[in-house]
C-alpha cells in the first residue's frame, strides 16, 4: 500500500510539472482541449439541441440511447462495434505516444536516488497514462453521460461510465506497453532505434486509416473477444440482451492484462535506460562534419548550423537546381534552403507527418467519388497541398533551434530562415500539386478553363499553405531532436491545427468546383452555384490563401523577433 502511494505521488508530482509548463504555453493546453472537443463531438454526436442538431446531424452516443426501447439489438451491435474500435485506437494512440516520448530515453536521476527503481518506473508510467487522460477521459465521460441520457434511465449510466473506463485503462496501459517493449527490443539496432518516430507516426496513420474506415472495419472486431466490452457496456441497461459473462470476462481479461502490461513496462524500461548501446557509432563521422559545418557557418555569417561550410566546401557537387536557384536567391537563403534538403536525406523521419492526411483523403474520396465526382480533383489537389506544408516549413524554429543565437544577431538572418525553408518546400511543392491537379482534373472530364482554374487553386493553397504552415510552426514549435543538426518533426498539435485551417482556406475551392454540372441533373442533392462557379473558386481561394499565409508568415516573423527581445 505504501509503494502505491509512492507510485501515485511521483506520477502526481511529475504530472503537476507538466501542468506548469503548459500554463507558461497555453498553446499546448488549447491544442489539448481542442482534441479532446472533437473526440467528444464525434462520440456524443448529435442532440435535440436547436442549431446543434443541424451543425452536427451524426448519430452517436445519444442517439443510439434513444434507440435501447425499439432496437435494442441495434444498439448491441453497435456497442460491441464501438467498444471494440475504442479499444484499438486507445491502445494506438498510447502505443504511439510510447514509442516517441523522451520520458524513457534516460532515467531520471532525482528518482532513482530516492525510490526503488520499479516504483519510479511505475511512476513515470502513471505520469505519461495521466498525459493521455487528458484526451480519452472527457470523451468516454461525455459519451457516457449522452448515452444515459438518451436512454431516460438513470441506471444505465453505471453500466456505461464503468465500462467506458475499464476500456480506457486498459487501452492506455496496454498500449503504453507495446510502445515500450517495441523500444526496448530495437534498442539494440542503432538504425532502427533512431526510425522510432516514423515507427510511431506509421502507427498513428494506421489509427487515423482505422477511424476512417470504422464501419468496415467495427464489424469485424466486434465479432472477437474484444466486443465484449461492449456487452460490459450494457450489463445494466433494461431491455438489451447483453451477455453478463461476456461483461464479466472481459473486466477479468483487462485486470490479467493490466497486471502483464505492467511487468512489460518494468522490464523494458530498465532497458531502455540502463542498456549499453552507442546509437551514435553508424554516424560518428556525420555527426563530426555537421559539428565542423556549424562552427563554420557560425563564425561567418550565422545564417545556418552548415549551410556556409556546405557552400564552400560542396559547391562542385551543387545540382543544376540548386546552381540556377544560387543565381536568383540571395546566399544566405540559399545556403538555409540547400541546408534543409540536405537534412531532409538525413532526417526523412521529420517527413512522416506529408503521408497521415491520406488516412483521412484516401477514404474519403472513395465516398466522394461516388456521389460528388465533380469534387474528386479538388479533394486530391488540397492533398498535394496541405502535403507540402507538412515538411520542414511547420517547425522552422525547431529545425534551427542550434543556429538561432548566431540567426538572431544577423541582419538577414531571420527573413533568411523563413525564406529558406519556405523555398526548400515550394521549389518541388508547387510542380507536384500543379501535376496532381492536371492528372486528376483530367481523369475526371474538367474542360481545358476548369483545368486552369483548379491550377491556379493549386499554386494558391500551396504557396498560402506553406505560409499558414510557418506560422503554425512558430506559434507550435517543437525545440527537440535526434542530433543538433537534425531536422525535427513538427508537434501533433501543429499538423491538427494547420489540417484544419488548409480545410478551411479550401471550402471556396469545394463550394465554387460544385457548380460543374450543376446545369444537368444532381440526384446528390449536392448545393450549387451557377454554372462560373470554377471563377468564383479562384477568386476567393486566391484572395484567402494569399492573406491568410501572408498572415502566417507575418507572425512567424515576429515569433522570432520576440525570441530575439525575450529569449523565449
Amino acid at each position: 500500500m505504501r509503494r502505491a502511494a509512492t507510485i501515485a505521488l511521483v506520477a502526481a508530482v511529475r504530472h503537476r510539472v507538466e501542468l506548469r509548463r503548459r500554463r507558461d504555453h497555453p498553446q499546448l493546453g488549447l491544442a489539448v482541449f481542442l482534441g479532446a472537443a472533437v473526440g467528444t463531438l464525434f462520440v456524443v454526436g448529435s442532440l435535440p439541441i436547436p442549431y446543434y442538431e443541424a451543425f452536427w446531424p451524426e448519430p452517436g452516443a445519444f442517439h443510439y440511447g434513444t434507440l435501447v426501447a425499439d432496437e435494442p439489438d441495434r444498439v448491441l451491435v453497435r456497442a460491441r462495434e464501438i467498444a471494440a474500435i475504442a479499444l484499438v485506437v486507445i491502445a494506438g494512440l498510447a502505443g504511439l505516444s510510447a514509442t516517441t516520448s523522451e520520458d524513457w530515453d534516460s532515467p531520471p536521476v532525482e528518482l532513482l536516488t530516492a525510490v526503488p527503481l520499479p516504483t519510479a518506473i511505475l511512476g513515470v508510467l502513471g505520469d505519461e497514462l495521466l498525459e493521455s487522460s487528458w484526451f480519452v477521459v472527457p470523451v468516454a465521460v461525455a459519451g457516457s453521460l449522452a448515452f444515459a441520457a438518451g436512454t431516460g434511465q438513470p441506471v444505465v449510466l453505471v453500466g456505461v461510465l464503468f465500462g467506458s473506463l475499464v476500456i480506457v485503462a486498459t487501452g492506455l496501459v496496454i498500449g503504453t506497453a507495446i510502445g515500450i517493449g517495441t523500444r526496448a527490443a530495437i534498442r539494440g539496432s542503432p538504425r532502427l532505434y533512431r526510425s522510432r518516430n516514423a515507427v510511431g507516426f506509421v502507427a498513428l496513420f494506421v489509427t487515423f486509416v482505422g477511424l476512417v474506415a470504422s464501419r468496415t472495419a467495427g464489424g469485424a472486431l466486434a465479432r472477437t473477444p474484444l466486443g465484449w466490452y461492449g456487452d460490459l457496456l450494457l450489463v445494466t441497461t433494461a431491455g438489451v440482451d447483453a451477455t453478463l459473462a461476456y461483461g464479466v470476462v472481459a473486466t477479468v481479461a483487462s485486470g490479467v492484462s493490466l497486471a502483464a502490461a505492467l511487468a512489460v513496462v518494468v522490464v523494458s524500461a530498465r532497458v531502455l535506460w540502463f542498456a549499453e548501446v552507442d546509437h551514435d557509432h553508424d554516424h560518428s563521422h556525420e555527426r563530426e562534419r555537421d559539428d565542423r559545418s556549424h562552427t563554420s557557418a557560425t563564425e561567418t555569417n550565422g545564417v545556418d548550423t552548415e549551410s556556409t561550410a556546405s557552400t564552400a566546401t560542396d559547391s562542385s557537387v551543387q545540382s543544376p537546381l540548386e546552381t540556377t536557384l544560387g543565381h536568383v536567391l540571395s546566399r544566405p537563403t540559399m545556403a538555409v534552403t540547400r541546408a534543409t534538403w540536405r537534412r531532409i536525406r538525413r532526417s526523412p523521419n521529420a517527413l512522416v507527418f506529408v503521408v497521415l492526411p491520406f488516412a483521412i483523403v484516401g477514404p474519403a474520396t472513395a465516398n466522394v467519388a461516388i456521389q460528388w465526382p465533380q469534387l474528386v480533383p479538388v479533394l486530391v489537389t488540397l492533398y498535394a497541398a496541405a502535403a507540402v506544408g507538412l515538411g520542414t516549413t511547420l517547425n522552422p524554429i525547431g529545425n534551427e533551434r542550434i543556429a538561432l543565437p548566431a540567426i538572431l544577431t544577423t541582419p538577414t538572418g531571420r527573413r533568411s530562415v523563413l525564406r529558406g525553408h519556405a523555398v526548400a518546400a515550394l521549389v518541388p511543392g508547387v510542380p507536384t500539386a500543379v501535376t496532381v491537379a492536371i492528372v486528376a482534373g483530367s481523369v475526371t472530364g474538367y474542360s481545358v478553363g476548369q483545368l486552369a482554374a483548379l491550377v491556379v487553386v493549386a499554386v494558391a493553397l500551396t504557396v498560402g499553405g506553406v505560409g499558414v504552415s510557418l506560422g503554425i510552426g512558430s506559434f507550435l514549435p517543437n525545440l527537440k531532436g535526434p542530433t543538433a543538426a537534425s531536422l525535427s518533426p513538427p508537434e501533433l498539435y501543429a499538423m491538427v491545427g494547420y489540417l484544419f485551417a488548409m480545410s478551411l482556406l479550401s471550402t471556396p475551392a469545394f463550394a465554387g468546383f460544385a457548380a460543374i454540372g450543376s446545369g444537368n441533373a444532381n440526384p446528390s442533392e449536392l448545393p450549387t452555384l451557377p454554372i462560373y462557379g470554377p471563377a468564383f473558386a479562384v477568386v476567393v481561394t486566391v484572395l484567402l490563401a494569399g492573406s491568410v499565409g501572408f498572415a502566417g508568415y507575418r507572425y512567424a516573423a515576429r515569433t522570432l523577433d520576440r525570441y530575439e527581445a525575450g529569449g523565449e
